[in-house]
């Protein structure tokens, strides 16, 4: 079952990637099949411990919508928060979703200083879309935590 779920995840995401780099726009309704599959998984948790992970999911989740929404896209805020909820899944805290987060911005610098499209005030000379940093940085996250712990 969590197979099968991951596996619907990672669809989405691939998708809502190929959308994302061609048009700039992400349907909706991948986040809301993605949080789905993701809610699932939370309920599955092996140590049963939801309501440990609920109030930094909560918090990261109203900061993603009401307070980053304003800096860039909100199919970013979107799927940041999925990503939050299925690394709640794995046991996965707050700092764990702001590392996540911190690892994409780090991985989109990284490529646009070398294509250089970073102006002088530290914003994009061009914007790019975002959501397969996030995606990627996501992925290696998962991971790290499947892997360590």
């Amino acid at each position: 079952m969590r197979a099968i779920l991951w596996g619907i995840t990672a669809l989405c995401y691939i998708i809502a990637c190929v959308q994302d780099l061609r048009t700039c726009r992400v349907v909706n309704l991948l986040w809301w099949i993605s949080g789905a599959a993701g809610t699932v998984l939370l309920l599955l948790q092996r140590n049963g411990r939801i309501g440990e992970a609920l109030p930094g999911l909560l918090f990261f989740i109203c900061l993603q919508q009401f307070l980053f929404s304003r800096m860039y896209g909100r199919a970013d805020c979107h799927a940041f928060s999925v990503c939050a909820l299925h690394l709640a899944s794995l046991g996965v805290g707050l700092r764990g979703y702001l590392e996540q987060m911190l690892l994409a911005f780090l991985f989109l610098a990284i490529v646009q200083f070398f294509r250089k499209n970073i102006a002088d005030n530290g914003n994009l000379k061009r914007p790019v879309p975002f959501l397969p940093y996030i995606t990627l940085a996501f992925f290696l996250v998962v991971c790290y935590h499947t892997t360590v712990t």
